[in-house]
C-alpha cells in the first residue's frame, strides 16, 4: 500500500501563500487534510486512483493559492 497521502504542515503551507482567508483558513486546511484522509483510506479506489485524486486535489489547492482564477 502506497502513502499517497500530503501532509497537513505542507496544505498549511501552501494555504499561506494565498492573500485569500478563504483558503488560509484553519477550517479549509482540516477539511483539504480529512479529504486526503478520505482517499487514502478509500477501498474502493485503486492505488493509481487514489494518486491521481490526490494529484487533482492538492493542484487545485496549488493554482487557487498562487493565481486568480476567473470563472
Amino acid at each position: 500500500m502506497v502513502n499517497n497521502r500530503i501532509d497537513i504542515e505542507v496544505i498549511k503551507e501552501v494555504s499561506k501563500q494565498c492573500e485569500m482567508w478563504e483558503l488560509n483558513n484553519p477550517r479549509v486546511i482540516a477539511m483539504l487534510d480529512n479529504i486526503f484522509k478520505c482517499i487514502e483510506d478509500e477501498q474502493n479506489l485503486t492505488e493509481e486512483s487514489k494518486e491521481t485524486f490526490t494529484n487533482i486535489v492538492f493542484s487545485n489547492l496549488r493554482i487557487y493559492s498562487r493565481y486568480k482564477v476567473i470563472n
